[in-house]
């Protein structure tokens, strides 16, 4: 008998008999469009197969059209699935594909051993479509940090799909506030910027195969902010500087940059700003605005206040034109810069403070010192030193005071001879130098030196001489007297010194204490010995 002649007894030994009841198909089996399935078929080793023959069942009225039948070493395929069925003769698995809808459906098979007692099966086969063109989707073409919700949607054909995201290697967990998943929708709620940094992936996926997604970033518009003005390291620059101010802001997409002065907007809308040849009405308050077109936000830096100041220059000292008297004038030092205002006014005298006193006054600002009742230590250098906060500068004022002359003296000898040469010299301290006369027994002589020499002295020479030391400035005189004799040649050898005179007295009066006590001696060595006792 040809096999397709035994297709119908077997249906109809498949609906009236069974010699197993243990299922040999799968409840249900899936498939892929454009793919193969394989029917699994779970025989026990004891069966023997003779025949064995698929069919299709309809879903209407449970009709069953044949496929295939094997049986005798024969296989028998019918027109429909020519091509497209594989059987393993070992296994007695049969192999389907490549799959299209239409496979969908039930299947049946029909198992006669050679004691003609039939097993039969059935399973429901599910053709699934391909997963494929997995792509995500965003809702928005543009997001905006804090602002923006933005829903991604993984687009994808297949069927029976799930979806799984991941940014980078790492999957997204819905927390219901801010990441929510819905279906193909992974919604971000007040997105962040790293949010769809990612890269972000998603994976389609059935219960047979499974797609990812290309690679997907967005960026996300936030800032500007933090907002930094590099400024230089001083708030004071001199006058007819320059100055350059930079800012940065953090900001996607980059921040446009606006300056400000006091409060006004400057025409420069640049990272750097580049100011020349400053002037004294640019000192005020800098500061920069980050503005950022897409999150329609602003954001400053801090203030930097500067200050442009004029350098101090051409510093002066007004004081007394006319030479001062000690203990009689008053002097005021004035000093004022040519150009720039100080901040502090310093006065030295010869290098050291010149500190207050009951003699030594400031004004308020210092500019003016006086002095009352100059002194002869009052002489000296006076600086004055003007100090803002971008320079110094100084002058000096020297300082001469007249004084004197103070009290005369004569230096010379006392006694010389007609062979001498005679040096007197008359000293007065005194400012300005003190002009002398010289007189000897009240005569005036005609030397007006404060040194008075005769190369050959005469007799006639000796007598008081007085030295009249005078200072035309103060007015001040000082006089001075010394006695002088002259001898002739030789005389004051013969004549012993004082100190000569003296030492004799001396060695005379030690010579006579030396016999006294010899004297005594003897005296006492005699009475010992006369004496009885």
């Amino acid at each position: 008998m040809h096999l397709r002649e035994l297709r119908v007894p077997l249906l109809i030994l498949t609906a009236i008999s069974c010699c197993s009841c243990a299922p040999v198909l799968p409840p249900k089996l899936s498939g892929v469009k454009g793919k193969h399935v394989t029917f699994p078929l779970t025989i026990p080793p004891s069966l023997q197969v003779a025949v064995i023959a698929w069919s299709t069942v309809s879903s209407t009225d449970q009709s069953t059209s044949p496929m295939f039948t094997y049986g005798d070493q024969k296989e028998t395929i019918e027109p429909a699935y020519t091509d497209r069925i594989v059987f393993n003769r070992t296994t007695y698995e049969l192999r389907l594909g490549p799959l299209t809808s239409a496979d969908s459906g039930v299947y049946s098979v029909a198992i006669l051993n050679k004691n003609f007692l039939l097993t039969p099966g059935q399973t429901t086969l599910e053709v699934l479509e391909p997963v494929a063109n997995v792509q995500i989707i965003s809702s928005l073409s543009e997001a905006v940090e804090f602002n923006s919700t933005v829903i991604l949607t993984c687009s994808a054909k297949g069927s029976f799909l799930s979806y799984k995201w991941l940014n980078g290697s790492t999957p997204l967990v819905a927390d219901g506030k801010h990441l929510m998943m819905n279906g193909s929708q992974l919604i971000i709620a007040e997105v962040l910027r790293t949010d769809l940094r990612g890269p972000i992936y998603c994976t389609a996926e059935n219960k047979l195969e499974s797609s990812t997604s290309a690679a997907f970033n967005q960026s996300i518009s936030y800032g500007p902010e933090s907002v930094v003005m590099t400024v230089p390291d001083t708030t004071f620059l001199k006058k007819g500087s320059n100055l350059t101010l930079s800012c940065s802001a953090v900001s996607s997409p980059a921040a446009e940059l606006k300056w400000f002065f006091n409060g006004a907007e400057l025409p420069q809308k640049v990272a750097t700003l580049a100011l020349t040849d400053l002037q004294e009405k640019q000192s005020g308050n800098y500061s920069c605005v980050a503005y950022n077109s897409k999150t329609k936000r602003y954001a400053a830096s801090q203030v930097f206040a500067l200050s442009i100041i004029e350098p101090i220059s051409g510093t002066i000292i007004t004081g007394p034109t006319s030479l001062l008297i000690a203990g009689n004038s008053t002097a005021n030092l004035t000093c004022k810069a040519g150009t720039g205002k100080a901040d502090s006014v310093t006065w030295l005298k010869d290098g050291s403070p010149l500190a207050a006193s009951d003699r030594i006054a400031y004004n308020s600002d210092k500019t003016t010192v006086t002095i009352v009742t100059v002194q002869k230590g009052d002489t000296g250098e006076y600086k004055c030193q003007l100090t803002n906060k971008v320079n110094s500068d100084f002058n000096s004022y020297a300082m001469k005071i007249a004084y004197g002359p103070e009290k005369a003296s004569i230096k010379g000898p006392n006694k010389v001879e007609v062979d001498d040469v005679l040096k007197l010299t008359c000293e007065a301290a005194s400012f300005p130098p003190a002009t002398y006369i010289w007189k000897l027994n009240d005569t005036v002589l005609e030397t007006i030196t404060a040194e008075y020499t005769i190369e050959k002295p005469d007799y006639k020479n000796s007598g008081i001489y007085t030295c009249e030391a005078r200072n035309s400035i103060t007015g001040l005189y000082q006089t001075a007297k010394h006695n002088l004799l002259v001898k002739g040649t030789g005389e004051l050898n013969d004549q012993l010194s004082d100190g000569a005179i003296a030492g004799i007295v001396i060695a005379v009066l030690l010579l006579v204490a030396i016999i006294i006590g010899v004297i005594i001696h003897k005296r006492r060595k005699t009475e010992d010995i006369t004496s009885p006792y």
